[in-house]
């Protein structure tokens, strides 16, 4: 037979487990709002007898002496928390790189501006009324004027790509500095602490929501891999969990160890180069010198790939994806081939008649350049948007265009150059046609053309291309939205706290707490009979 007052404990024990999950249905309630807060649970367990076995003994009834609150839980899976930072980390890299096109898409905004395009149809229009009075140094001078807007226009290009480069270096370097780097010193830190109370045997819940918390804003950082193994032995019957971070290697190498239980990894950005590179000194304190190619993921790739990308100008090595490298390169290719042509014709004065050459006079070998760099360097290869510009030479003379490929040489002494006189339009006439003319843009080098095709049809194939990435990776971002909010929900439903659920267990939790006071009502009333009722 149990002794008399075992039957007080089991209903001491009822209530004390009961009140102790009040307390965390109450717990969960107050934390509803908290971010990253987990919801917890009371882990209760049956307490039973000794379990010695006694052979000779009489048989009886034999119960338990009930229920001990043995401790706290979060409910997390493992599995959900994985997929929510793999999407994480996949939605915070779309949305970098829809914000990054949406800006390059404003630079070549052709449609609330008229841009380039409305400098060549000013540039056109000035060419026409040239052809007509062609020995008009006003008009030409008005020419001039216009040709100086169409490299103005470039160079602004240039320069406003120049300036989201360096906007985006920036963004990247506070996310290298003040989120990435900081992130896993303090997960770091969290590790050391939570390693300390695991060892007391206590469960520090709050310090886990803060380290979950950390390793979900990391996530979206960079594609990283959490690992837990209980490989740290304190004693013999201790062992806790050791805890690494890593950033995965997407080609199948080494991994780099960026969070290693206290220790923490760091990275840096070296902006000087072109292109950006990134490097992280591991927690062994191994330097990985160039770590682009490990960074697959989140906000890290979707700047490197802004920055970085050269599209179909990279190399096999090289990031691939369409960057400002890639629409400055187009760019630099229309600039290129502008200039090209327009040296071309100007610079293109043909002979009369052939029999004159034998007279003595030669033709002009010179280029007679309309479009030079800033060094007034009319080679093709020297020349980019960033410095194209009209040349010294015409700036100088509005006339040293060249009106007429046939000019006249009556008069001119023998053995001396050719040099053009504003006779006929027919020069002129040409660089009209040039400008409505399927043109081959090609790099630099040669090679089979990116396209052929007007002036006009090359810059809206520039803009169409920008808004299609930038439509194309807006649908992206929203896909990997809808994605990560479901999984978000599903993660929620594991460990969010519910208002609904928490309310049926405070209703569950105090029913128990008073059926287990009944059973001291109970206890109590059956004693007072033993006492004071029986042998009377």
């Amino acid at each position: 037979m149990a002794a008399t007052f075992v039957s007080y404990n089991i209903a001491s024990r009822a209530m004390e487990a009961s009140q102790a999950s009040i307390n965390i249905v109450g717990n969960n309630i107050s934390n509803i709002n908290t971010e990253g807060y987990t919801r917890q649970r009371v882990d209760v367990v049956s307490v039973t007898t000794s379990g010695k076995v006694e052979k000779y003994a009489t048989p009886v009834v034999s119960t338990g002496i009930g229920v001990k609150a043995k401790g706290t839980t979060q409910l997390r899976d493992p599995y959900i928390d994985a997929r929510y930072r793999n999407q994480n980390a996949e939605n915070n890299r779309y949305e970098t790189m829809v914000k990054g096109l949406t800006n390059l898409e404003d630079v070549f905004d052709e449609a609330s501006a008229e841009a380039l395009m409305g400098e060549f149809s000013s540039f056109v229009k000035d060419l026409n009324s040239l052809s007509q009075t062609p020995a008009s140094p006003d008009i030409a001078q008005v020419v001039r004027s216009a040709a100086e807007k169409i490299t103005q226009m470039m160079n602004m290009y240039a320069n406003q790509l120049d300036e989201i480069r360096t906007e985006q270096t920036e963004n990247l370097a506070v996310t290298v500095e003040s989120e990435f780097n900081t992130f896993v010193k303090n997960i770091a830190s969290l590790n050391e602490q939570i390693q300390r109370e695991e060892i007391y045997g206590n469960t520090p819940n709050e310090l886990y929501d803060h380290r979950n918390l950390l390793i979900d804003k990391l996530s979206g950082i960079a594609n990283i891999k959490v690992s837990t193994t209980p490989a740290d032995k304190i004693s013999e019957n201790l062992s806790i969990p050791h805890y690494s971070i890593t950033i995965e290697n997407p080609g199948g190498g080494k991994p780099i160890t960026i969070v290693d239980n206290g220790k923490y990894a760091e990275m840096s950005l070296d902006a000087k180069k072109d292109p950006v590179e990134l490097s992280v000194l591991d927690t062994n304190g191994e330097l990985k010198a160039n770590a682009n190619d490990l960074i697959s993921d989140g906000k890290l790739y979707g700047y490197l790939s802004i920055i970085n990308g050269k599209g179909s100008f990279a190399g096999t090595t090289e990031n691939n994806a369409k960057g400002i490298y890639y629409y400055n390169e187009k760019i630099n290719i229309m600039a290129q081939t502008f200039a090209e042509q327009f040296n071309q014709i100007n610079s293109d004065i043909s002979v009369a008649d052939p029999t004159d050459l034998v007279k003595g006079y030669k033709k002009n070998t010179d280029p007679l350049n309309l479009f030079t760099n800033d060094k007034n360097d009319g080679t093709k290869a020297n020349i980019t948007a960033r410095n194209i510009q009209v040349s010294t030479a015409w700036l100088e003379n509005p006339s040293y265009i060249n009106t007429t490929k046939k000019p006249s040489i009556e008069g001119l002494p023998a053995t001396t150059d050719y040099k053009p006189t504003p006779s006929e339009p027919d020069n002129v006439m040409r660089m009209i046609k040039k400008m409505s003319d399927p043109v081959a843009f090609e790099e630099v080098g040669g090679g089979t053309p990116i396209l052929t095709g007007t002036f006009n049809e090359y810059m809206t194939s520039v803009v169409s291309e920008v808004g299609t990435d930038v439509e194309l990776y807006t649908n992206f971002s929203k896909t990997a939205v809808n994605v990560f909010q479901t999984i978000s929900d599903t993660r929620d439903s594991v460990s969010g706290v519910s208002l609904n659920e928490e309310g049926v267990n405070l209703s569950a939790f105090q029913k128990v707490y008073n059926a287990a006071m009944r059973y001291f009502n109970v206890l109590d009333e059956n004693l007072d009979n033993v006492i004071n009722k029986m042998g009377v």
